[in-house]
């Protein structure tokens, strides 16, 4: 409700203006009375001082009525300030101020200096609204090296005002040397705000950064440096490790403020306190030219559209953007994106420009071999954008539109991959979208949005009449699988965390996925299922929990009666801290070495001529793919890694960090260290994840195992086990 009253008098609405002042004239608020004043501010500053008058003394007078002497009291000072008076109502502002402070001591002596008791005219009130700033609690600033302080006592009877200092001293002045010395700092002075409001510096930080850079400029006549600000702001404000952060905010708001005008260059920029504010339009016109390309005009425009609250303003801004958008065209410099970006911005609010946002979404997305390139979605600056653009495919793209995009689907950027799957789906077309499963299907960290497309593509019967289509166990399987990869990030990946809730709902639904795919299930499959929710992790969503375990009792209770799995079958992965080590280093050769040297080879090959019949460049290009998807498999692997020292080992049973001896037929003798798979390759260590350590794991001294031999498979008997980590 105040927020319309400051920006119907910012706008000079005045008709609305009146009608809303006289509501709230009839339920005046006193904790409103900074937007009253805000209000009569605005009036002034566009020499509207008799509307400011008339409002101003009809607030007075209902906040006086309503026994809210103070913010009456308060809003007097400032239309008198403001000049904004006439004779009566500073007889009635004096009333107020007497009300207020006539019992404080000081009052007589302040009074009679300033003159109120005896003509209570405007000049009498400006001088007593100073005066009354070198009172209890208010702070005060000695330019000559005392600084600012806050007073702490005024002794009527000796004239004494005592003042504490932020330097930490505390001295008496006489009353006299104050009013001559020292300068009363209003409340919303950067430096009074530091000692008594720097809660609400630290909010304005965050909030509206653009306005202590404001209370900043204040200090230095209006006109101040980026390094000036930095010294008032960083470190009492805002916290020096928090001031680049900060920065990169006020810069950016402040080419928005409309009290501010920026000038210099974009790294040290100087600021500009402004009489008055300029309008929406000019801050829009003005807050253009300090953006590099188009894209960054656009995103400004959007920005001052949203905050445009009356339609005259709005289609002043959507002209501008108009004309920047033709421009931009008629130069023919901006990338597609940002001349796409422009246009739907334009199409968005019904205007068009001279080239249609199909053609531009074709030359954004199509390359000269005719292969789109799909991640350029992502260069446009909105979400708004990009699914606009999206919806203009089949335009873009013609008849076969929906093959295209089909081909290396999961090739789309995530912010636009399911847009773009609903799209061919509603078309008829999602069929074609299925081949890729058999590709996807074993790598869910890779691919988590294009999986679970198309399970939720599975669930909507789009692949009921496909042959191809996989068993619904074996979606499930691979669903679950996803959601306990997404389960692992959800913590530090806002989307996975977000795609774990949907993927919930598409399984455990009342129609999900998931119930049919425990129908009839196997009791091997159900067992698989039960390790992959048991490896989950306990933050693991309870809905799918509670789903399994209801069709384990009802079809296969003894599953969950099963004793616990052994250690090694738990986890994807063990190792020593060694080996893990070992891993490490190899991933960093890779990924640190191998890949940037691979990369300046393919350059270099490049730089050779044609690279139909280039050879040096095909072989780079493929030992790119195979070290990135051996980066990828490392990277996978050393996720899921745990380290065997952290295990029970008892010793007792053939494990991961021991050593077994075991004899064959003949008598003969074996030892083996039984460790991960990067612990080693020599003679006497073995992979416990090998053939030759499957026959082995779980047994005790005095059994019998399988080993495979260059004979085939032999057994042996356990001799001797022993831990050795």
């Amino acid at each position: 409700m105040t927020q319309d009253i400051v920006h119907l008098a910012r706008s000079l609405q005045l008709d609305a203006l009146e009608t809303e002042w006289a509501a709230q004239v009839q339920t005046p608020r006193a904790d409103q009375a900074d937007a009253y004043a805000t209000a009569i501010d605005h009036l002034c500053d566009r020499d509207m001082t008799s509307k400011a008058l008339s409002l101003g003394s009809a607030m007075i007078e209902a906040l006086a009525g309503a026994s809210e002497t103070q913010a009456a009291m308060e809003l007097g000072f400032r239309v008198v300030k403001r000049n904004a008076h006439y004779e009566a109502l500073c007889k009635q502002i004096a009333e107020l101020i007497e009300q207020h402070y006539g019992s404080e001591e000081w009052y007589g002596t302040l009074a009679s200096r300033a003159g109120l008791a005896n003509d209570p005219n405007a000049t009498a009130i400006t001088d007593f609204d100073k005066l009354r700033r070198y009172t209890r609690g208010h702070v005060v600033y000695h330019a000559a090296g005392w600084g600012e302080g806050v007073v702490e006592d005024f002794e009527v009877g000796t004239g004494e005002v005592t003042v504490q200092f932020a330097t930490g001293r505390r001295s008496p002045f006489p009353l006299d040397t104050l009013l001559t010395s020292f300068k009363p700092l209003d409340p919303t002075d950067l430096r009074s705000m530091k000692l008594q409001q720097m809660e609400q510096l630290q909010a304005e930080a965050k909030s509206d950064p653009s306005m202590l850079i404001r209370r900043a400029a204040s200090l230095y006549r209006g006109t101040i440096t980026s390094q000036q600000v930095k010294n008032e702001i960083a470190g009492s404000v805002v916290a020096d490790k928090s001031w680049a952060s900060y920065w990169k905010r006020a810069r950016a708001a402040a080419t928005k403020d409309p009290w501010l005008k920026v000038e210099g260059s974009r790294t040290r920029p100087t600021f500009v306190l402004r009489d008055k504010p300029v309008g929406l339009l000019e801050e829009a016109t003005a807050a253009l030219h300090h953006q590099n390309d188009l894209g960054q005009r656009i995103g400004v425009l959007r920005d001052y559209l949203a905050r445009g609250q009356d339609d005259e303003i709005r289609t002043q801004i959507l002209d501008l953007a108009a004309t920047v958008v033709e421009q931009a065209i008629a130069e023919k410099q901006a990338s597609h994106a940002h001349v796409l970006d422009g246009i739907l911005f334009l199409e968005e609010h019904e205007r068009s420009a001279s080239v249609p946002a199909a053609q531009e979404v074709r030359a954004l997305l199509v390359n000269e071999d005719g292969a789109l390139d799909h991640p350029a979605l992502d260069r446009l600056a909105t979400q708004e954008s990009r699914e606009h653009a999206v919806a203009l495919l089949p335009a873009a793209l013609g008849d076969n539109w929906a093959e295209q995009c089909a081909k290396d689907w999961i090739r789309w950027p995530n912010s636009v991959m399911e847009v773009v799957v609903d799209q061919i789906a509603s078309a008829g077309k999602g069929p074609m979208l299925l081949p890729t499963w058999d590709r996807i299907a074993p790598y869910p960290r890779r691919h988590p949005m294009a999986i679970y497309l198309l399970g939720k593509l599975y669930a909507e019967n789009t692949f009921a009449d496909e042959e191809g289509r996989p068993h619904p166990v074996a979606v499930g399987r691979v669903l679950l699988h996803l959601g306990r990869i997404l389960n692992e990030d959800r913590k530090k990946n806002v989307l996975h965390s977000r795609l774990l809730n949907r993927l919930t709902s598409l399984l455990a639904g009342k129609r999900g996925l998931l119930h049919t795919a425990l129908d009839g299930i196997s009791r091997e499959d159900m067992v698989h299922y039960h390790g992959i929710i048991k490896r989950a992790g306990e933050d693991f969503p309870q809905e799918l929990i509670d789903l399994l375990d209801r069709a384990i009792l009802k079809t296969y209770p003894d599953i969950l009666a099963e004793p616990e799995l052994p250690f090694w079958e738990k986890y994807d992965t063990l190792t020593t801290a060694a080996g893990l080590a070992k891993i490490k280093e190899d991933y960093r050769v890779l990924v640190d070495e191998k890949i940037p040297a691979n990369s300046k080879a393919i350059g270099a090959a490049a730089s050779l001529g044609d690279l139909s019949e280039n050879s040096e460049w095909e072989a780079a290009m493929e030992e790119q793919r195979n070290l990135t998807s051996r980066a990828q498999d490392m990277d996978q692997q050393i996720r899921g890694a745990k380290l065997i020292e952290d295990q029970e080992i008892t010793g007792d049973i053939v494990a991961p960090g021991t050593q077994v001896t075991f004899a064959d037929e003949s008598g003969s003798t074996r030892s083996f260290r039984v460790l991960g798979p990067w612990d080693g390759d020599d003679e006497t260590t073995i992979n416990y994840k090998a053939p030759a350590a499957q026959g082995l794991l779980g047994k005790a001294v005095g059994e019998s195992a399988t080993v495979p031999s260059d004979s085939g498979p032999a057994q042996v008997t356990i001799q001797e086990i022993e831990r050795i980590i």
